[in-house]
């Protein structure tokens, strides 16, 4: 899925999971780091993530909400983020009371990521009728967000705003709208009241050509007159064949970015939710303070890239990187077990004088930030078996090494002899008696370290054809069959083995 976005920073909004649902093949994509705010107390609704490509871009801090009284994780108890020292906050909070800064918060439905060259926030804006009881709610978000970015905007930092605000400024964004101004004129009373509603006031307050604007609509700067650009259809009456919707997705960002941005747009072809992608592209170099900047010097941590050379190993993401999670912590997949390179082997081939650094497109040293929004599918990179594990390389990875299922006599054989290993990993429920059983596959070595039950990472020293990995005796039961005379008391378990194939390629 990453591959056909072609981003390096991708946004995705409602959800409708918990962190309970977090499967590896949503956090441990090879390359990727990701961050995710769930709802605290409403389930399957609402949530929102960002994903950051790590050979590109890399956050040195990230938080969770908009209003910074949410508690970080690691801190000390009842620190929210706004309690931390300066240096490790990201700041411009809004000025509201804890408790409401907490109601606010609890939905899931904001991120704040620091960049350095800039703030990123993800956000799934709360809609409401204009007469109901969530209208509150609604402009309590939107006052908090817009509070938000103004003060971001004083303290001198440039701020990116990606995701469903739920909001359609102008006629030109609604299709209802805009049939009825064609029907009644734009002095109706009718569309006069449509235009002034309180959110849509808030945003086009916001955003230029307003006289107290600090931010500017990216893909309605490259497209001020295009009708029908709409990114939501109602799928109630098949609204989207006939392209029957509205416009209420959006990258807006700092006014002073807007020349930063070399294109962006909408991505309506691409099916798979209500909405579709909504994209802007930063230019490989920008115009800085009055000189000539490369992006990726300025997207990382100091020092990680000299000139847009990667010199240096990332530092680890911050507290909030889904895969510090315990349940996710220190495991990998196992497609980067076997293809991810060091930061020194990447150094090493960028300075040989027969090797030209490998990057991953001609469009390499471009910042695509995407959105996507509402139900949202999470990546998957869940193998299917005798599928490819690898379509494409990696970051940074010759072709000549992804690996495949195929079974060894399916390969073709190419001139360079290396040897490429691919792992099938079988399950096999089994109660363990006094007597002996057969075995789906006879282990050649006990001598393999055993796995918690967490961790399905196969060990790289594993030599042998096939290996019994693990008996997983946390998830062990015992049976309350009496013992007869041939028995002993019964345990269930899971048995996870590993059979490694070697293939030339």
């Amino acid at each position: 899925m990453f591959d056909i976005l072609e981003a390096d920073v991708v946004c995705f909004q409602e959800l409708k999971i918990q962190s309970k649902d977090l499967r590896d093949d949503m956090v441990l994509i090879p390359g990727w780091d990701s961050y995710f705010t769930f709802p605290k107390h409403k389930k399957g609704y609402s949530g929102v993530a960002i994903y950051t490509r790590q050979s590109k871009i890399s956050p040195i801090k990230a938080e969770e909400g908009i209003t910074g009284h949410l508690l970080p994780t690691g801190a000390a108890r009842n620190t929210s983020y706004r309690d931390l020292p300066e240096d490790q906050q990201i700041g411009g909070y809004p000025t509201i009371d804890k408790e409401d800064g907490v109601a606010l918060d609890s939905e899931g439905r904001g991120l704040v990521v620091d960049f350095g060259l800039f703030v990123l926030i993800g956000t799934y804006c709360p809609v409401g009728r204009e007469d109901s009881a969530r209208q509150d709610f609604r402009m309590a978000w939107l006052k908090a967000l817009e509070e938000r970015i103004r003060n971001l905007t004083k303290m001198g930092r440039k701020v990116v705003t990606v995701g469903d605000l739920n909001i359609a400024p102008e006629p030109i964004d609604s299709a209802d709208a805009w049939e009825m101004q064609k029907r009644l004129g734009p002095d109706s009373s009718e569309m006069l009241e449509w235009n002034e509603t309180p959110a849509k006031k808030l945003l086009r307050n916001l955003c230029e050509p307003s006289e107290d604007a600090v931010m500017v609509d990216v893909v309605r700067q490259f497209f001020p007159d295009r009708v029908a650009m709409y990114t939501h259809w109602e799928t109630k009456i098949n609204a989207r064949p006939g392209n029957y919707g509205s416009r209420i997705d959006y990258v807006v960002a700092s006014s002073s970015m807007k020349d930063w941005f070399e294109s962006a747009d909408i991505q309506n072809g691409l099916h798979g939710s209500d909405h579709c992608p909504v994209y802007a592209v930063i230019k490989p170099e920008i115009e800085l303070d009055g000189e000539k900047r490369v992006l990726l010097d300025l997207v990382n941590p100091a020092g990680v890239f000299i000139g847009g050379e990667r010199k240096q190993e990332l530092p680890p993401p911050p507290k909030m990187s889904a895969r510090l999670i315990p349940h996710f912590r220190g495991r990998r997949s196992i497609k980067d077990m076997f293809q991810r390179k060091t930061v020194a082997q990447v150094v090493s081939i960028a300075g040989s004088s027969t090797q030209e650094p490998v990057e991953p497109s001609g469009e390499s040293d471009k910042a695509r930030v995407l959105a996507l929004t509402d139900d949202a599918d999470l990546p998957s990179t869940q193998v299917e078996p005798g599928s490819r594990l690898a379509k494409r390389p990696l970051d940074n990875e010759p072709s000549d090494d992804s690996l495949d299922l195929l079974e060894p006599s399916q390969a073709t054989p190419k001139k360079a002899k290396t040897a490429a290993i691919a792992w099938t990993v079988k399950l096999s429920r089994s109660r363990q008696t006094g007597r002996s059983s057969q075995s789906p596959m006879k282990p050649l070595s006990q001598s393999t370290p055993a796995l918690t039950a967490s961790e399905y990472s196969i060990p790289a020293d594993c030599l042998e054809s096939s290996s019994q990995l693990s008996v997983l005796s946390n998830d062990d039961e015992t049976t309350s069959e009496a013992p007869g005379p041939d028995t002993t008391p019964k345990k269930t378990g899971w048995t996870v083995w590993a059979e490694r194939k070697i293939k030339k390629i």
